[in-house]
């Protein structure tokens, strides 16, 4: 590596450690008063990790730009729908409970004392193993570029994103999470606008995409939606990253940081624009991939490496690498900081003073640094399934409160929570074939098996809630009506 190479590296983990100063003095779960752009690229960079920038845009490569359904969903229910009608409310509860936590702010709302530990611990331990997989996705990247070992990478990631959440806390969380929203905008725009260079623009790409034949993958051919549990697939990825990232207790978070209404609504097009770019950028670079690395077998994960290769000069490629770190760290230190206060603050029930701030930062820092180093099919499991997981025991209970159902109760929200996980879990195991084959040897029959987890979680979840939510409303107007009688 060169001077300049060196100078950007440098230059970009001084500025990160600049930046983790910020929040000194506050509380580490208070976000103090941030502008609208930080917290549009802050909610960008957490909602967006290396697994989308290398692993969904690889997949691109074998299902073309039907992909980008993805990235429409991303930005119209993921950014647009989340700060349109979600953020503000979610806003106005925390601050009328005063909760630090999404399980506490549910927890408080249906006067259910005890789901706050259960909602904390589930999400902490879930996103702690998500968290190692993302940060053993940056070493990777850091690996390749600084030319150290994995293992040094891992340690040097680690104790980064540490950092950034002890020092300062939440606020400064949002501050390094902004600016590495920025980067990674600024590195998909340079590789997407390599690749649309490289195929002669953005007509003639599409163009050459429609001319090539129909493969399994994109039965229907390169830009438009498969027919059968291909098209099924793609529309469950969408509803998974685009739906189930609602009730993410990393991004939920990110609304506390909110002071108006109007700050909700101007983050909007910020948010909304930054995403485009990111993902819509990113999926359309690897569709384009099919032109420029052809049809040999490839995996998914080599896609957006060669493409850089191919197409980028040394800064250029060090310019996306930053992207790819940034895309990792930005989504680690949002988990480590929810992982910390949901073990802390919501299991342990500490008012977490400074030093035992650290201690529990320290704590699922280490545990998501020890399990990076390992490997199983259960913390592979885990990492994939978290997001439906998470969703299935949150979204319901969640968007309940937001509609002005937390009169309902603590009856309501645990039989929610509780049942639409079971549920979710269930279907893994028995009905979703692409996991459950493999678990269990059994499957649900036809188009049935790619019905998605997260779709049968809500469901149930739904179920139970509405459920406990009438029978008692149902049993007092019965008695009632007794009584008038």
């Amino acid at each position: 590596m060169n001077a300049l190479t060196w100078g950007l590296w440098i230059g970009y983990a001084a500025l990160l450690v600049w930046l983790s100063r910020s929040g000194i003095g506050r509380h580490a779960l208070a976000p103090g008063r941030v502008s609208v752009i930080v917290q549009a690229f802050a909610y960008v960079a957490t909602y967006v990790s290396a697994v989308a920038l290398v692993g969904f845009a690889g997949l691109c490569h074998r299902h073309g730009l039907q992909m980008l359904l993805i990235a429409a969903g991303n930005v119209w229910f993921g950014v647009w729908f989340a700060y349109r009608f979600l953020a503000w409310p979610t806003r106005l509860h925390q601050r009328r409970l005063g909760a630090k936590t999404p399980a506490e702010l549910l927890s408080r709302a249906y006067n259910a004392p005890m789901l706050q530990p259960f909602l904390g611990g589930l999400c902490s331990a879930l996103l702690v193993v998500y968290g190692s997989a993302v940060l053993k996705g940056a070493a990777l990247m850091l690996s390749g570029a600084l030319s150290i070992s994995v293992t040094q990478a891992l340690v040097l990631v680690t104790a980064c994103v540490s950092f950034s959440v002890i020092i300062g806390g939440l606020r400064a969380v949002l501050y390094t999470e902004a600016f590495q929203g920025m980067v990674m905008v600024a590195g998909v725009f340079f590789l997407l606008f390599a690749a649309l260079r490289a195929v002669g623009g953005p007509i003639e790409g599409l163009n050459a995409l429609a001319a090539l034949p129909p493969v399994p993958t994109a039965n229907r051919g390169f830009l438009a939606l498969s027919s059968g549990e291909g098209g099924m697939s793609i529309l469950f990825l969408a509803f998974v990253t685009s739906i189930g990232v609602w009730a993410q207790p990393q991004l939920i978070q990110r609304h506390f940081a909110l002071e108006n209404r109007h700050d909700a609504r101007r983050v909007i097009p910020i948010a909304m624009l930054a995403m485009a770019v990111v993902v819509g950028g990113a999926y359309f670079v690897g569709g384009l991939s099919r032109l420029l690395l052809g049809g040999q077998a490839i995996s998914p994960d080599d896609v957006i490496p060669k493409l850089t290769q191919m197409l980028l000069p040394e800064v250029g490629r060090q310019l996306f690498s930053l992207a790819i770190v940034s895309a990792s760290l930005s989504t680690a230190t949002a988990l480590l900081h929810v992982s910390a206060a949901g073990i802390g603050h919501d299991v342990v029930r500490r008012k977490l003073d400074a030093r035992e701030w650290r201690a529990f930062v320290l704590f699922a820092a280490v545990a998501s640094g020890v399990l990076a180093l390992k490997s199983s099919s259960l913390i592979a499991w885990i990492c994939a399934t978290s997001w439906s997981l998470v969703a299935c025991a949150i979204l319901v209970p969640y968007l309940a409160l937001l509609a002005g159902m937390g009169r309902f109760g603590r009856g309501a929200a645990w039989a929610s929570s509780v049942g639409g996980l079971a549920g979710c879990v269930l279907w893994y195991a028995v009905g979703y074939a692409s996991t459950s084959v493999k678990m269990t040897g059994l499957s649900a029959p036809g188009l049935w098996g790619a019905l998605h987890p997260l779709a049968v979680g809500l469901f149930a979840s739904a179920l139970f809630f509405t459920a406990f939510a009438l029978v008692p409303a149902l049993a007092r107007k019965r008695a009632g009506d007794s009584a008038s009688a």
